[in-house]
């Protein structure tokens, strides 16, 4: 049931992220504009979510028709722990304006190892490194203007 219903919530947002994108900008002089990653990514998440949803309908069937014990032993930590990923791409969206890009990545990715079951330590560092490296390519080599928020990551990563 856990993958019938991450099937559906992949449906459901790669429909709205086509949705979105959809309402960019347009550039007269090309073929394609601001929309078309964001689109094909939506389609693949749409397509994906399909997939994994209607593979998974005679599992829910079987589940349904069942005795109710096979409902009470439901894992609900599990659901709850793939819907985390989710979760973490809303959070970024609505807290990066203020926060910052960089400090939201560090933030999520050390959530994600927390909950898998990494030394703490160890998360930290790994997320700390990983999201400043990120963010320098995005920033610096491909020149995508990121969230700044609260505390210019210019500041803590010039050299």
């Amino acid at each position: 049931m856990r993958d019938f219903l991450l099937g559906l919530a992949f449906l459901i947002g790669g429909g709205v992220v086509i949705a979105v994108a959809q309402t960019y900008p347009t550039m007269p002089s090309l073929q394609f504009g601001p929309s078309l990653f964001p689109s094909l990514i939506g389609g693949g998440m749409v397509i994906g979510g399909l997939v994994l949803a209607l593979t998974r309908v005679g599992q829910l069937r079987s589940a349904l028709a069942g005795p109710r014990s096979q409902a009470a032993s439901y894992d609900y930590r599990g659901l709850l722990i793939s819907l985390l990923p989710c979760a973490l791409i809303v959070f970024y969206i609505l807290t990066s304006e203020f926060l910052g890009a960089l400090p939201c990545m560090a933030l999520g990715m050390l959530i994600l190892m927390l909950i898998r079951g990494a030394k703490p330590w160890l998360a930290v560092m790994v997320s700390i490194i990983v999201a400043a490296a990120i963010y320098l390519l995005f920033s610096r080599y491909l020149l995508i203007p990121l969230p700044e928020g609260i505390l210019p990551p210019q500041n803590l990563l010039a050299w």
